[in-house]
């Protein structure tokens, strides 16, 4: 080989693998040791995986893992995440030769070295291979960019995991607090009316007054009204956890229709959180959007590549011949080998476009990478928040409908005897009924409080579907 072929070679393997793809500088915001709030009881543990089962009802247990096989954001999440796979061993194999096989037959009329008009046969079989060297790092840029793009696959399937368990959970805890709410209305409904009876009982013996029977039966109508609306809602969250679960809207009615209470709380103490730091290292949002960052700057080094040279070597291996059956002798064998060296040295600016929208790319996902990471802090403070005022409320209201039960019975007992006024029961009344229905509001609301605290921490989804 001679020195100049020596030095080219050197450079050539020098140059392959040289990449032109920019650091990736993600965004760190100053972090304290602990979330501002945390309740009191909560440990620096991390947080625990399929937080639902903790609630021990098997329904809701049955409706998140139908939901995580068949739900349409989680399938449609894998299908991206395959596709990821797929075009990640097309990058593999781009850094690797092509190898064809040719064959072919054509008939040829033209003047010989003797200058009399000919018309031959010619026959040809070969192998063709060409290789790219990958000088600038062209292809490795393209590469890492598709490895990126399978890790932001794999935390889009755990992300959609993450959302659709904590959905089908709020969506059941609400379900089961609107028939709370339903059972209470239709309760307060029948005591009401049975209140109505007596006042009337009460007008026709002369007892009792017009005002007194109309305001009862006001309150009859009034508590009436809000039924149609809290059936409604009873109808559409349960069309809601049949689509989350992959299904048509009316296929879990039969399940669903059954009046259940709520799951305790006091069983599923919220005892890991984990600290900013690791939040931010185990969210799938933010995985998804380090992923996405990492594969925004290797095109920007697939873009800036196409400044340099690109080399190609390749060559045939094969056979011509005007015989058919000639081929195979040693006389028929040819080969080419060669390099092929192209650079774009004018293109009026398309290179530099390109090279400038790869760069606004990058700097938009770096953006959206910031955006993420203080999304993500937003969301768990918020939910920690939402959650420690949750159950306070919860307690409070719990006194509050004790005592408005306790204030009605004593009405009714006065009005009985006569001692006091009709409008006083109807007051009371209308206090227990609010009173009741809040009580059944904030207890679904602390229920769907913890799991937005679950689904912000997102523990324990290490492993995405298959």
């Amino acid at each position: 080989m001679s020195p100049h072929r020596k030095y080219f070679l050197l450079l050539a393997l020098a140059l392959a693998g040289c990449s032109s793809a920019p650091p990736v500088k993600l965004y760190q915001p100053e972090l304290g040791g602990g979330f501002a709030n945390a309740p009191a009881e909560a440990a620096a543990a991390e947080p625990v995986s399929e937080f639902w089962r903790a609630f021990n009802d098997p329904l809701l247990d049955s409706l998140v893992q139908r939901a995580l096989q068949a739900n349409t954001d989680v399938r449609s999440a894998t299908a991206s995440l395959r596709e990821a796979r797929a075009l990640n061993r097309f990058a593999d194999a781009s850094l690797l030769p092509n190898v064809g096989v040719n064959a072919g037959v054509s008939r040829v009329r033209g003047t010989n070295d003797l200058g009399v008009q000919s018309t031959n046969n010619q026959y040809a079989v070969g192998f063709d291979v060409a290789w790219e060297v990958d000088l600038f790092g062209r292809l490795g840029d393209a590469r890492r960019a598709a490895q990126a793009q399978v890790l932001a696959g794999a935390a889009g399937v755990r992300a959609a995991q993450v959302s659709v368990s904590a959905e089908v959970a709020r969506n059941y805890f609400e379900l089961r607090g609107l028939q709370e709410q339903l059972r209470v209305a239709v309760a307060s409904l029948d005591t009401q009316k049975a209140a109505l009876e007596l006042v009337d009982a009460r007008f026709e013996v002369g007892r009792g007054t017009a005002l007194d029977t109309e305001r009862a039966r006001a309150l009859v109508t009034s508590t009436a009204a809000n039924i149609p609306a809290l059936e409604a809602a009873l109808i559409r969250t349960r069309y809601r956890l049949a689509v989350l679960c992959g299904q048509q809207p009316t296929a879990l009615d039969a399940e669903l229709m059954p009046v259940q209470p709520l799951p305790g709380l006091k069983s599923v103490e919220l005892a890991g959180i984990g600290s900013p730091a690791t939040l931010l290292r185990r969210r799938p949002d933010i995985q998804l959007a380090e992923a996405q960052a990492a594969a925004a700057a290797a095109q920007v080094g697939v873009a800036r590549s196409a400044l340099f040279p690109q080399l190609t070597l390749g060559g045939t291996l094969g056979q011509n011949s005007l015989q058919f059956s000639d081929l195979g002798k040693g006389a028929s064998y040819v080969y080419n080998l060669g390099a092929q060296l192209t650079w774009n040295l004018l293109d009026f600016g398309r290179i530099r476009a390109q090279i400038a929208a790869a760069d606004a790319r990058n700097e938009a996902v770096m953006v959206a990478y910031e955006r993420a990471v203080l999304g993500a802090l937003e969301e768990t403070e918020g939910a920690l928040a939402t959650y420690t005022r949750t159950q306070q409320q919860t307690t409070l209201l719990f006194e509050s409908a004790r005592s408005s039960e306790q204030a009605a019975v004593i009405a009714r007992e006065r009005f009985a005897v006569g001692s006091t006024d009709f409008l006083t029961v109807l007051d009371a009344e209308r206090e227990l009924l609010s009173a009741r229905d809040r009580l059944a509001q904030a207890q679904a609301g602390a229920a769907t409080s913890l799991v937005a605290v679950y689904k912000a921490l997102a523990g324990g989804w290490e492993v995405p579907a298959q």
